[in-house]
């Protein structure tokens, strides 16, 4: 009896002890299985990860890359504007004893190029540097300065004058026909008048300028001394009337002139051929030029009538105008 007893105890604890085995059994499945689902998701995100990272450097290179470009272009910049407001040295062309032959590139119309673009009353402010600010839109009465200079380019329709000497020398074709009169009825009067000078290219001005500005430095003189100083008898580049085609000078460039008969008759006369003396003796503190009793500017008949008639200079003349 216990024996039966005893195996059917061991039969009931055999199959009691199924079901534990059984769970263990699945437990370790269980933990095997997402185990594994965690190493395989671990190596899906590290190429991932590895991706984003080169992607992240990728464009961090390449970020460096556009502001090393960057920094490249704009130092290139910074170099091709300073080069281009460096000033460029060529060779200057020596000015001549002779009048210079006029350009090749001349306006069709025969006039100046360039010219105000408004106007009251005829007349349109520049600013200062005549001493007045004021410039006439008629292109007889223009007064170049250093506000308003003439531009290289501005070359007038020229034709050869009548000189009283050798040599061939240039105005402004339509105040030709006018000094070509007054030297004829000059040498008619008796008179001995000739040309020294006349239209001059803008490289000519610049020269002469430039040869008197090294000449006065010669003499001690610092380079902002020596332009003012010759500023007072040679207009600077761009300022001249002889730019214009509008200006003769007679007779040497000399101050003796003012006391000869040619003188005296020019002073009664020019007006009659629409001429006046520009740079009168008791004008200078208005004009800024030294007396210069050999320079005689085209105005055109009606206005030198009025000019020379009141003993005023251009500069006077303009500004009434106004």
């Amino acid at each position: 009896m216990p024996q039966q007893v005893n195996r059917s105890y061991s039969r009931r604890r055999k199959k009691s002890r199924l079901p534990y085995f059984a769970i263990v059994l699945t437990l370790a499945l269980l933990v095997i299985t997402v185990a594994i689902v965690f190493m395989t998701q671990c190596s899906r995100s590290e190429p991932e990860e590895t991706s984003s990272s080169q992607t992240l450097s990728s464009a961090a290179a390449d970020s460096s890359s556009s502001s090393s470009m960057a920094s490249s272009s704009a130092a290139s910049s910074s170099s091709a504007t300073e080069s281009s407001q460096a000033p460029s040295s060529s060779a200057s062309e020596a000015p001549s004893s002779t009048a210079p032959s006029p350009s090749s590139s001349k306006p069709s119309s025969g006039t100046i190029t360039s010219s105000p673009t408004s106007a009251v009353d005829g007349v349109v402010p520049t600013g200062a540097g005549t001493g007045l600010g004021y410039k006439s839109s008629d292109w007889r009465l223009r007064i170049p300065n250093i506000d308003s200079p003439i531009e290289d380019d501005e070359i007038p329709e020229l034709s050869t004058i009548e000189s009283g000497g050798s040599g061939k020398f240039y105005l402004d074709s339509r105040a030709a026909d006018d000094f070509d009169a007054m030297m004829a009825a000059a040498k008619k009067d008796g008179m001995n008048l000739y040309v020294s000078s006349s239209y001059r290219t803008p490289a000519y001005q610049k020269n002469l300028f430039e040869k008197r500005v090294k000449a006065a430095m010669a003499n001690g003189e610092s380079r902002a001394e020596a332009e003012n100083t010759v500023a007072k008898e040679t207009a600077r580049p761009g300022t001249s009337d002889h730019m214009l085609g509008l200006a003769v000078d007679f007779n040497g460039v000399k101050n003796a002139f003012k006391d000869t008969k040619e003188y005296d008759w020019l002073i009664e006369h020019c007006a009659e051929y629409g001429f006046i003396l520009r740079y009168p003796e008791d004008k200078v503190d208005i004009t800024k030029v030294s007396y210069e009793p050999w320079h005689y500017r085209y105005v055109g008949k009606e206005h030198a009538a009025v000019i020379m008639e009141k003993k005023i200079c251009l500069e006077e003349y303009v500004q009434d105008l106004g």
